[in-house]
C-alpha cells in the first residue's frame, strides 16, 4: 500500500468535492494515514484544519491547482500519475507570512486592550461605593 499515492488520490477527490482539510483527514483514516505525521510529500508545514482543500492546494501546490482547474475529472488518473513527478516546497508563502504578522498584531492589540480594561476595573474598585460608614 503506497500511502503517498492514496493521499494524492484523496487530495484530488477532496479538491473536486471542495471539502475541508478535516474532512480529508477523515477520508484517510481507514488507510491509517495522518496528514501531519506520516511524512507525506505534498503537505504544507502548518495544516489549517477548518480551511478548504482548494485553498491549500491553490496556495501551496499551484501547478496542481492549475492542472485540476484546467482538466476534467475524467483525466484524474493521468493527473495522479503526473503528481508522482511533481516537486513542491513546503516553504511559507507570502500570504502565510502576512497572515502570521496580522495575527501577531491582533494578539498584541488584544493584550493591550486587556491591560487597559484591567486598569479601568481597578480604578472603579478604588471608589469604594460599597463601603458603609
Amino acid at each position: 500500500m503506497n500511502k503517498q499515492r492514496i493521499y494524492d488520490a484523496m487530495l484530488i477527490k477532496a479538491f473536486r468535492k471542495d471539502v475541508r482539510m478535516a474532512d480529508l483527514e477523515r477520508w484517510l483514516q481507514p488507510y491509517n494515514i495522518k496528514i501531519d505525521k506520516d511524512g507525506l510529500v505534498r503537505v504544507p508545514d502548518h495544516v489549517w484544519w477548518p480551511g478548504r482543500v482548494q485553498e491549500m492546494v491553490g496556495r501551496h501546490l499551484k501547478p496542481l491547482a492549475d492542472r485540476l482547474w484546467d482538466t476534467d475529472s475524467s483525466k484524474d488518473i493521468e493527473t495522479l500519475d503526473w503528481m508522482a513527478k511533481l516537486k513542491c516546497s513546503n516553504k511559507n508563502t507570502k500570504w502565510d507570512i502576512e497572515k502570521t504578522q496580522l495575527q501577531k498584531e491582533s494578539n498584541r492589540d488584544r493584550k493591550r486592550g486587556g491591560i487597559l480594561y484591567e486598569n479601568w476595573e481597578a480604578q472603579k474598585r478604588s471608589n469604594q461605593w460599597n463601603v458603609t460608614k
